[in-house]
């Protein structure tokens, strides 16, 4: 079992991603919703980062991020929480 000291919440986030262009009118539909799981590295008033892949030190326990998304608050539909490493 992994052990982390760290606390990085597993989550799953709902969004929906930017559509527009400056040189041609808006889409008559919206894309689709998006859906990202993976451990929540930071929050702030105006953005989400979740990492999808990370990498993960021994003796340290720590969880470092190798991709995932930066995704604007603004356009979450739905933010989930399920689970934490350690549970």
């Amino acid at each position: 079992m992994i052990k982390s000291k760290f606390k990085n919440p597993i989550c799953i986030i709902l969004w929906r991603d930017a559509f527009y262009a400056f040189t041609k009118n808006i889409p008559k539909y919206s894309p689709p919703l998006q859906l990202t799981a993976g451990f929540i590295i930071s929050t702030n008033k105006k953005f989400t980062n979740i990492a999808t892949n990370v990498s993960y030190n021994q003796k340290t326990g720590e969880l470092r991020q190798v991709d995932g998304f930066l995704i604007p608050n603004k356009v979450i539909v739905e933010f989930r929480k399920i689970g934490d490493l350690n549970e």
